[in-house]
């Protein structure tokens, strides 16, 4: 009699502990209904250096929005300068894995040639290569 009672309270006693994990795991387990939104940084008044394979670009905004590791966009009145020009624009995309920029904004080029008005523009960084859109106005410095 003392052997079937022992047993029952060894049973009862491995469904409870195993009844606590069962209770533990779920508890512990983070729900697939909530919604995770990733917030995007940004700064005002940003102003920095970048170094690519073609050197070093000095780059600003009013404000600056990462959107992910290898995007960043220049938001407001911006700027890309280094040894052989300076852009000078609205609204910046910049692409650091691809090393291209662009922007659908009127653009400012100032090189030691004159000074190139157009309408947007895409620099191929990596391939030494700016494509202007729209009507481009140059001025030389002569």
């Amino acid at each position: 009699m003392t052997n079937i009672f022992n047993y029952k309270i060894i049973n009862f006693l491995i469904i409870l502990i195993l009844g606590l994990q069962i209770f533990i795991y779920f508890y512990n387990q983070n729900s697939l209904t909530k919604n995770f939104s990733q917030k995007n940084i940004t700064v005002e008044n940003f102003s920095s250096i970048v170094l690519s394979k073609s050197g070093i670009t000095k780059i600003g905004s009013e404000k600056l929005n990462k959107i992910d590791d290898n995007k960043i966009f220049l938001e407001g009145k911006s700027y890309l300068e280094n040894k052989e020009y300076k852009i000078y624009g609205n609204n910046i995309s910049i692409n650091l894995n691809k090393e291209i920029s662009s922007s659908e904004e009127p653009v400012k080029v100032i090189n030691s040639m004159g000074t190139l008005n157009a309408k947007g523009f895409k620099n191929l960084d990596y391939d030494g290569k700016i494509i202007f859109f729209g009507e481009v106005e140059f001025v030389t410095n002569n």
